[in-house]
């Protein structure tokens, strides 16, 4: 199973205007691996395999199962055509059926981790392409369906469709099994739509129905992220959800990961709301050195209005270090 790193708000800042951040990943994306085999070294338009736990699982052990599968599913296919060709004929259009309706799902996720990637890198009309079929294929599994579904909702949302994003959102949720991560993961992508949306009051019940920081990598990364997105909407860190030590451990986070910006942004916020302006200028100037993902303001109006006014208040904040120059 292949997940998105930032599956999530899916959106994020780009271009090179006042009021944008620069993104120094656009071309290092074309010639990256699909799977990433970290978090931290993932970057856009690369997924990492996420288990059940939240924890990011090692790309080969996952081929190898699935290879695995593969061979064994192909071999009772084989076995059941030899058998029905000497037995019962009437059986073998059955079993082509079975082995084509296989290799069709194979397809079908590979259709939707190749959308993960489109989406990843910004491209809303390849995402949607690949995704959309997929989510209208009769044939496919409930729950292949339902992925695909997710992704078409994030192209969505990155066309500023935030309602529709919003509503796919749930559809596809209500078809896949609790147990599956991509359940978990809907939650706060979610939370992200109804924050962007100005709907904070139904966001944060959500995000509270969460039950807290989960366990997980992965799963903590992106309730870090809609926590710290629905603060900012909300105009301020609830005292009992943020302490000092948190805070080290999120900006210490988003200093390791190659795609970290929207990270770091948020922890500029903070810092920011505490008086902090030194630490908030160091995560501000890290943020730029990192990748994020596409169109701050649309996936995080209210972050993106504050950078912009926070720039102009502080223009220091563009000024390179002497060292730099």
């Amino acid at each position: 199973m292949a997940a998105d790193p930032k599956d999530p708000p899916g959106s994020g800042p780009g271009g090179r205007g006042r009021d944008s951040v620069p993104d120094p990943g656009t071309e290092l994306a074309l010639v990256r691996p699909m799977i990433a085999r970290d978090l931290d070294k993932a970057g856009k338009g690369q997924l990492v395999y996420v288990g059940r736990d939240g924890e990011v699982k090692d790309p080969s052990g996952v081929r190898n199962r699935q290879v695995a599968a593969y061979v064994a599913f192909g071999g009772i296919t084989a076995a059941g055509v030899a058998l029905a060709a000497t037995s019962f004929p009437l059986l073998i259009p059955f079993y082509l059926a079975l082995g084509g309706r296989f290799l069709g799902t194979v397809r079908a996720v590979k259709r939707v981790n190749e959308a993960s990637v489109a989406l990843s890198n910004g491209d809303a009309l390849a995402g949607r392409a690949l995704a959309e079929p997929v989510s209208r294929a009769w044939w496919a599994p409930s729950r292949v369906r339902a992925l695909a579904e997710l992704r078409v909702a994030i192209a969505d949302a990155l066309d500023g469709k935030g309602e529709q994003a919003l509503d796919r959102v749930r559809l596809a949720r209500a078809r896949l099994s609790p147990r599956l991560i991509q359940h978990q993961f809907s939650y706060y992508t979610e939370i992200n739509l109804l924050t962007a949306l100005g709907r904070t009051k139904e966001a944060r019940v959500v995000l509270e129905a969460r039950g807290g920081v989960p366990h997980g990598e992965v799963l903590k990364l992106s309730y870090w992220i809609a926590q710290m997105h629905l603060a900012v909407a909300e105009c301020g860190v609830r005292p009992d959800e943020l302490d000092d030590t948190e805070l080290h451990d999120r900006m210490r986070k988003g200093l390791s990961m190659t795609a970290g910006r929207d990270l770091l942004l948020l922890c500029t916020w903070v810092y920011a709301q505490r008086g902090d302006h030194e630490e908030a200028r160091f995560a501000y100037r890290q943020a730029l050195d990192r990748e994020g993902s596409q169109r701050l303001e649309v996936a995080m109006p209210k972050l993106a209005e504050w950078i912009a006014t926070y720039r102009t208040e502080r223009p220091d904040l563009d000024t390179p270090e002497p060292d730099e120059s």
